[in-house]
Formats: structure tokens, sequence, C-alpha cells
């Protein structure tokens, strides 16, 4: 499993009447969420432009909630979600929600906030609980800030990598950047170059994020999480399908 293609659509806006991305269950995982219709809540200002003279409808704006279920029975895990909506000329509608003049209008919705999140990308079972962690942290703000959630990504890099007991502080107690780190795994071990390029440009997603004033997207962020997800795969994924490979060829058959 790679990451979710359905969060990258969940990252743009959602035309109303048209279907909601089914993004993966973050609870039992094998089961999809399908959201119901959003609720709308227009705000005050956006409310009280009705009545000016020049009115026009993408001037109206304001926040909802929306509420998800996983699709699974044995599991129907609950999903909330919030953030602002807007509205605008209908692109895919072809009946849109409202008419003005002649023209077409749709609400357009853009997620900010889900609870529980979304997981980011997979977690490896045999991975430390420190990288799970920080897997989960990113994931909480994935939608809200994509800066803080490629800050938590990098921390992710450097959570795994004490536990692979390359030390965060040096001699002296100072602590020791994440890119010293990476170079001191990396040439731990000969195997290690290819995999180290990948945990590099995720701390450099991570360092842009960090900058006061960054704009990164949640789909840079996602791109960050896939780079992240192929170093994880052939660290933790890859020797898990060997060794499981290994006793199905010692028992000659299903290993039960």
């Amino acid at each position: 499993m790679s990451v979710d293609p359905a969060l990258s659509s969940l990252a743009k806006p959602i035309e109303s009447r048209q279907p909601w991305p089914r993004p993966a269950c973050p609870s039992c995982q094998i089961g999809y969420i399908g959201f119901s219709a959003p609720a709308e809540d227009e705000g005050h200002d956006s409310a009280s432009a009705h009545s000016h003279i020049a009115f026009e409808p993408e001037w109206i704006s304001g926040t909802f909630v929306v509420r998800g279920q996983c699709e699974n029975p044995d599991c129907q895990q609950a999903v909330h979600g919030t953030g602002d909506y807007r509205v605008d000329y209908s692109q895919k509608s072809i009946d849109g929600e409202f008419e003005y003049q002649g023209s077409s209008y749709s609400s357009y919705y853009t997620i900010t906030h889900l609870h529980p999140p979304m997981l980011m990308m997979p977690i490896p079972k045999s991975a430390p609980d420190e990288v799970r962690d920080g897997v989960l942290r990113a994931s909480r703000v994935l939608f809200a800030d994509p800066g803080l959630a490629s800050t938590a990504l990098r921390a992710t890099v450097e959570r795994f990598l004490t536990a692979e007991g390359i030390s965060a502080t040096g001699s002296a107690g100072q602590f020791r950047n994440a890119h010293e780190r990476i170079k001191e795994w990396r040439d731990a071990d000969a195997s290690r170059p290819q995999v180290a390029d990948l945990l590099f440009a995720v701390k450099w997603l991570g360092n842009a994020g960090t900058h006061e004033d960054s704009d990164l997207t949640t789909i840079e962020v996602l791109d960050g999480a896939r780079v992240l997800d192929e170093a994880f795969h052939r660290l933790f994924t890859g020797p898990d399908i060997d060794a499981h490979a290994q006793t199905i060829n010692a028992a000659k058959g299903p290993s039960r």
C-alpha cells in the first residue's frame, strides 16, 4: 500500500454535487470512508452582503462540517471534518447548486481538518514505534498546516535515526542537525546511500516547511510522504517480505 491518492483529491476544493474522495479508513485500514453531504454555515459578512446592490454569488463564503463513516461493516469508524467553502461558477456539475442571472453556481469545499486523521502514508509493521508516532503527528496537521506537517515528517526521519542508534547530540551535548545524522547512518553501511538520498529529500522538504514564510502545499507534503514511504518500504517492507518468503520455502508450502 502506497500513499493514498484520495488524500491528494481531498487536498483540492471539492465541488458540490460531486462525489467525495474515499480515503482508506485510518482505523481498520481495510474499508474506505464514505462522506455525506456537507452542512454549510455561511459567514456573517457573507450573509450581510446579499443585500448589496452589486452582490454576486462569488461573494458567498463560510465554513462547513462533514461526516464520514467507514464502509466496512465490521468497523464503521466515524470521521468528522471541517473546513471553508466558497461559491463560484459550476465546473463539473451540469446542474449547479443554484442559478443566478442565467449562470450556474456551486459551492467549493476545502478541508482543513479531519478527525481521526487520515494516515498520510502506510506504516510498516516492523517500523519502530517512534516512526509510527511521527507519521501520526504529521497526519494530524496535513490539511491544517502543511508546513508543520512537513516538519513533522522530517522529525520522523530523525526519530528513525535515533531508533537506529544515531545520536541526536554530539560529545559536548550539542544538538546535531538531521543532515549530519543521515550522513553518519549512510556511511555505516555500503548498502544505504540510495535510501539515504530519500531521507535527505524529506529533510529538505521539512526545512522548507519550517521557514516562517513557508508556502508548502498539502500536495507537496504528500509528495514528500511518497518519498519517505519508498525509503521505509526498502528498509522494512522488503525485508519483511523476504523473511516471509523464507518461512514458506522452509515449510515447502504455507507457513501455518
